[in-house]
């Protein structure tokens, strides 16, 4: 019971935060809104999703998170 409390205490708040990033991220890549010439909220995505750092964190979150879970379920 313990582990698990622990993982969800630390794996939640970094999930949220590293997405907060990422979000954050995006919407700054372009502050021209669409009619001066910015760029959708998905164009915008398509170009910074691949050098993000915010997103590979979060991949690693999550998957680190799925690893323990299942580790524990096999106990």
């Amino acid at each position: 019971m313990k582990f698990n409390r622990l993982v969800w205490i630390i794996f939640v708040p970094l999930f949220l935060f590293f997405l907060a990033l990422f979000y954050i991220e995006v919407s700054v890549y372009s502050l021209l809104p669409l009619e001066q010439g910015g760029m959708s909220f998905y164009t915008e995505l398509k170009n910074v999703w691949y050098r993000s750092v915010s997103l590979y964190a979060i991949l690693v979150i999550v998957s680190f998170f799925f690893y323990l879970l299942l580790i524990r379920k096999r106990r």
